[in-house]
């Protein structure tokens, strides 16, 4: 079978590009994480002991800042793994289908579905291996940039430097292999299970899509992000809501994506019919072909989705926790109070680990904030003054630092979710759209002209874009309705409309040209040719 394998890439190297592409991204992206994780790890001292009768400082900065990389690094590792599995999964799923009448076929003549299954594997396990070689150096780039951005972004101290060896590299090549055998595994699964003879009729359009793991996993996916939704909105206090509000989005879409044929076909049903009245018949075969191919419009869906619903619900997380932030900073403005007298203490005559207790009470506010003062810290000569007017100018502005990194931090994990979302929509239009070469060559042979396919497959383009950003608006505001209602008793979330309209625009657009750019390239070929063009 891997002999088999090697055969087929040869002769299927375009239909393999995305998976390549997706792999080496996600392995440059986990080689990355793995080099900070190192880099934090060794930046980290030992926690320091308490003497007897003296107040200790049990974390130095660096040591704060070394530990919060670890986290970050760790965090961003597992979601681009996750991903990884993600897209890849999809993409295979698509190639699977594609070739379910050749797969018939080896069974038909003996083949186990082992085998099957095994030849599926093998075919990613080369195209990962490949990936992930060459993504290693690339990988090791992208970790010290990634460590300057955190550190030009207040995030993390300069000093720290970039120390990553070959572990986590070779951590991050196991990691993006693993989660590519892993897609394989899933995707070949119902190939190597069907009969031969359903295979060959379920090789031109596919209509069953559920299966008993797929409703088991999409359950616990919606009712997780149930579950969040409720104690985001009820139970979590604040800000604090923002750490159960982004895993929510990521549960209410992986959910949605699970069931996205089910909500695709109702989607449909409900599209279609004001579609078929319009004149001519370029919207009249668009409905139909989305209709009759409804299994695999959704696997076009649910990257819209995915884009749209991931986009609009972490990006206003974000600029919703900012707008409550000014909101709240505005009502307390003038009211702070402090409760301790004004203190001035000198390296030169004060104990090595004086603290000094300040108690800050805003309009809403009861906290207590401790502030260690050690003279290997400080300038010899220098005096730290605190008092009532220079503790009520300063709070703000260190919450407004922490704030911004905080910021930085969900922007760029944003950032990489998104720009995910966005590989995985333009390889699965790119392979759905190459797999209907023989219908546009049939369409011309009838009659059909080339503006006329044109004009129908941006119709369907539209559909997909249409469908998935109502699927995404959906994610999008399970996500943030409850987020809101926690921070101050809104529904809407904060920030400007234009980025909702920006996303959606963006997204759009994207699909369009994603569909459009390879059926142009498709319809270069003559009729007569194109079943047997590459």
């Amino acid at each position: 079978m891997f002999g088999l394998a090697l055969r087929t890439l040869r002769f299927r190297k375009s239909g393999f590009v995305a998976s390549f592409l997706a792999l080496f991204l996600g392995a440059v992206i986990v080689a990355a994480c793995g080099g900070l994780m190192e880099t934090g790890i060794r930046a980290s001292a030992p926690l320091r002991k308490a003497d007897s009768g003296h107040a200790v400082v049990l974390f130095s900065p660096v040591e704060q800042e070394a530990t919060r990389l670890v986290s970050l690094s760790a965090v961003f590792g597992g979601i681009a793994v996750m991903v990884v599995v993600f897209v890849v999964g999809s993409t295979l799923a698509v190639l699977v289908q594609q070739r379910m009448r050749e797969m018939a076929l080896l069974r038909a003549v003996g083949s186990l579905p082992g085998q099957i299954r095994l030849l599926v594997v093998s075919e990613t396990l080369v195209v990962g291996a490949l990936a992930t070689v060459l993504a290693l150096a690339p990988g090791h780039a992208a970790g010290r940039l990634m460590l300057e951005r955190f550190a030009e972004g207040g995030l993390v101290s300069a000093e720290i430097p970039y120390r990553a060896g070959w572990i986590p590299l070779a951590i991050a090549a196991g990691a993006a292999l693993l989660a590519a055998v892993a897609a394989a595994w899933i995707a070949s699964r119902r190939a190597a299970l069907i009969r031969p003879a359903a295979a060959l009729a379920e090789a031109g359009l596919q209509r069953r899509w559920m299966s008993t793991p797929r409703l088991v996993f999409a359950l616990l996916c919606l009712a997780g992000g149930t579950a969040l939704a409720l104690v985001t909105a009820l139970v979590m206090p604040g800000a604090v809501a923002a750490s159960t509000a982004g895993p929510t989005a990521m549960l209410w879409a992986s959910g949605t994506a699970l069931v996205a044929p089910g909500l695709t076909r109702a989607l449909i049903a409900v599209l279609g019919p004001p579609l078929r009245v319009l004149p001519g018949p370029v919207c009249r075969l668009a409905s139909d072909n989305v209709r009759a191919r409804a299994v695999r419009t959704a696997g076009a869906v649910t990257p819209v989705m995915l884009a749209t619903g991931l986009a609009t619900g972490l990006l206003y997380l974000q600029t919703t926790q900012d707008a409550s932030a000014r909101d709240a900073a505005l009502a307390a403005r003038g009211s702070v109070t402090v409760a301790s007298a004004p203190a001035a203490v000198s390296p030169a005559g004060a104990d090595a680990n004086a603290t000094v207790a300040v108690a800050a009470t805003p309009d809403r506010t009861n906290a207590t904030v401790a502030v260690a003062v050690s003279p290997d810290r400080t300038d010899a000569g220098a005096a730290v003054v605190l008092g009532a007017r220079p503790a009520a100018a300063t709070a703000p502005q260190a919450a407004s630092g922490g704030a911004s990194a905080d910021a930085w931090i969900n922007f760029l994990l944003a950032g990489t979710i998104i720009g995910y979302a966005m590989i995985s929509l333009v390889n699965t239009l790119v392979v759905a759209a190459s797999e209907r070469r023989e219908e546009f060559a049939l369409q011309r042979l009838v009659g059909a002209t080339t503006g006329q396919v044109m004009r129908m497959m941006t119709v369907e383009a539209l559909l997909v874009a249409v469908m998935g950003t109502v699927l995404g608006s959906l994610v999008a505001a399970a996500t943030l309705v409850p987020f809101r209602l926690a921070l101050d008793g809104s529904w809407l979330p904060g920030g400007p409309w234009w980025i909702y309209l920006a996303i959606v625009g963006s997204v759009t657009a994207l699909t369009v040209a994603a569909t459009l750019v390879p059926v142009r390239l498709a319809l270069r070929v003559p009729p007569a040719g194109a079943p047997a063009a590459p």
